[in-house]
């Protein structure tokens, strides 16, 4: 029998702001070792947190926008199949009901985000990150590569 070396698993949060116009908020990721792509706040849940605790962290020290966790909603649990280990991510919605915020989201870590910007559902950027791709198909009902099993949440 052969031996596999096991990873962690990885649990994060992607977190789709849309605005009353239904835009959303994708940074520009330009992370050393990987290709550029657009992608939504978010990242690996720390111990404690609940999802939503982690995407207010996460999209705050992102984009400096401060996000009313009673606002925020679960839709989608999704896993990626081809990962060489147990990758899962929770995708959660938030209505930006307050345009005035969207003046406050600024570039927090340049070393992994060039700009924040607002795109429509039907004009988004070709090169998105994996993940936000994903949570962006299951949003708009679409079907998925094998390569992802997902599981949509009710509300």
């Amino acid at each position: 029998m052969t031996e596999v070396m096991n990873s962690p698993p990885i649990v994060g949060v992607g977190v789709m702001i849309l605005d009353t116009s239904e835009n959303v908020l994708l940074g520009l990721r330009s992370k050393s070792g990987e290709v550029a792509s657009w992608c939504f706040p978010g990242g690996k849940i720390d111990t404690g947190e609940s999802f939503e605790q982690s995407a207010i962290r996460e999209t705050f020290e992102e984009t400096g926008l401060k996000l009313d966790p009673k606002e925020m909603q679960v839709f989608s649990v999704f896993v990626d199949r081809t990962a060489p280990y147990i990758n899962t991510t929770v995708g959660l919605c938030y209505k930006l009901n307050d345009l005035r915020l969207k003046a406050n989201v600024q570039v927090m870590e340049p070393d992994i985000f060039q700009q924040w910007d607002w795109f429509s559902l039907s004009d988004l950027p070709a090169n998105l990150f994996p993940a936000t791709e994903v949570m962006l198909k299951i949003w708009g009902d679409k079907a998925l590569s094998s390569q992802w099993a997902s599981y949509l949440i009710k509300s």
